[in-house]
């Protein structure tokens, strides 16, 4: 079992870029503008000697705030709970204020260890003038600039000596269950967030009911079965034109990318909307990136028929989701957790058959049919055009290379023919498939 270590502090003391520095990349994003970290957000890291879990939390504050303030202040006291270490982060160029005695006083009533750091230490004038911090009560602070990468050695041996000192073994335990990581996308308020705290049973992301509540990519892992899940609550994707520039704009790009390291996408759809254009772009994003990917239509607790109303929805998604009958489709309703435990399971079934293998002999027997049924068409200089042969290349996603005379001269259409009559007889549901031609 790995220790957590959790960075907490009133918003704008650099948190999240200190958490940023510790991994050695950018995970959480980084803005001059106070409370941009919204979620906790938890990714394994390794220190010098010891292997721990970091955990980056929004700023707390003392005001009467909206719903999400509130929800802000939630999180982070539910990560200093299930913290083994704590770093308080304080900002080294500014005077103590009442938010960061009220820091304390919720840090007293932990009663967990706790680092103080002062943050944006930049030259030695500000890191003489830190001592007035004694005065919080957590003894000396190690003075760091985050920003610019100094004290960052100072800060991890701290973080190593608390570790240490509470009996966690440096050696990292096997794990040798299949870890499956599975991103949620979709358009702001589908849901995903409420979906991800069903699946956990607890809280572990903001819910709202306003659109864009979710900034950053936030991370959560659970076991079910014999697989690890890493779930990856993502911002929710408007169109293009709709996006804001800056913050929105980096987390939208967070999520793009939060895709191309996923094993399985589910895309979370809206019953209440129905099938909008933009879902049909965020399906293209995922195929293009080869991902295993479910549909899920939520909030199908607003159904007033629900066998008629699902027979509807199916066949919605038929229509305009005509290149995705492999995609699995999942209803549920992350408010009554129904259809939860099946999404489980559907996502470990699309998991097992992005590892799927066909033996050369069975392709090549496979191959022979489908040539026999429909050869392809077209020429080059008169010469028709021929398939040789073909070879499973790789597994996540399953690729295939198909030898033929004229690659250049296979038509779209015959390609999706190959495609399907490839599912119809090997399967591959629930997973994008490759074909090459060379």
């Amino acid at each position: 079992m790995l220790p957590i270590v959790a960075i907490v502090g009133k918003p704008n003391t650099g948190k999240s870029t200190i958490f940023n520095k510790l991994l050695g990349k950018r995970v959480a994003i980084e803005s001059e503008i106070a409370g941009t970290t919204r979620d906790k957000l938890m990714s394994k890291t390794i220190l010098h000697e010891y292997h721990a879990y970091l955990v980056d939390t929004g700023g707390i504050t003392t005001g009467d705030g909206d719903d999400i303030e509130e929800n802000v202040r939630e999180q982070a006291k539910v990560a200093i709970d299930g913290a083994d270490v704590i770093v308080f982060v304080v900002d080294g160029t500014k005077n103590l204020s009442s938010e960061d005695f009220h820091v304390v006083d919720i840090l007293r009533k932990a009663g967990k260890p706790i680092i103080l750091v002062a943050n944006k230490c930049d030259n030695i004038e500000i890191e003489n003038g830190i001592y007035n911090l004694y005065e919080l009560g957590f003894g000396h602070a190690v003075a760091v600039s985050a920003l610019h990468k100094m004290g960052m050695d100072n800060l991890r041996s701290a973080i190593e000596e608390e570790i240490k000192t509470l009996g966690f073994e440096k050696s990292v335990p096997v794990d040798d269950l299949k870890t499956i990581r599975v991103s949620f996308l979709g358009v702001p308020n589908v849901g995903k967030s409420s979906i991800v705290n069903a699946i956990m049973g607890k809280k572990e992301v903001i819910v709202s009911d306003i659109p864009g509540t979710t900034r950053d990519s936030v991370e959560v892992e659970m076991t079910y079965k014999d697989h690890k899940f890493i779930f990856v609550d993502t911002a929710g994707v408007r169109k293009s034109g709709k996006i804001e520039k800056g913050l929105e704009k980096f987390s939208v790009l967070r999520s793009l990318r939060a895709i191309e390291d996923s094993d399985v996408t589910v895309l979370v759809l809206d019953y209440s909307k129905g099938i909008i254009s933009q879902d049909m772009h965020l399906s293209s994003e995922i195929i293009e990136r080869g991902n295993g990917l479910v549909l899920v239509v939520n909030k199908s607790d607003l159904m007033d028929d629900p066998k008629k109303n699902e027979d509807w929805f199916i066949g919605t998604v038929l229509y305009k989701f005509d290149f995705l009958s492999w995609a699995p489709l999942v209803f549920t309703s992350a408010k009554n957790r129904k259809g939860i435990k099946n999404l489980l399971d559907v996502i470990a079934g699309c998991y097992k058959e992005r590892e799927k293998k066909i033996g050369a002999s069975d392709l090549k027997l496979w191959l022979e049919e489908t040539l026999a049924k429909h050869e392809p068409a077209g020429s080059h200089h008169g010469r028709k055009n021929k398939i040789l042969s073909i070879k499973q290349d790789g597994i996540k996603p399953p690729t295939f290379t198909i030898r033929t005379r004229y690659p250049d001269s296979v038509h779209f259409s015959y390609k999706r023919y190959l495609e399907n009559r490839l599912r119809e007889r090997f399967g591959f549901n629930g997973t994008a498939v490759r074909i090459r031609f060379r």
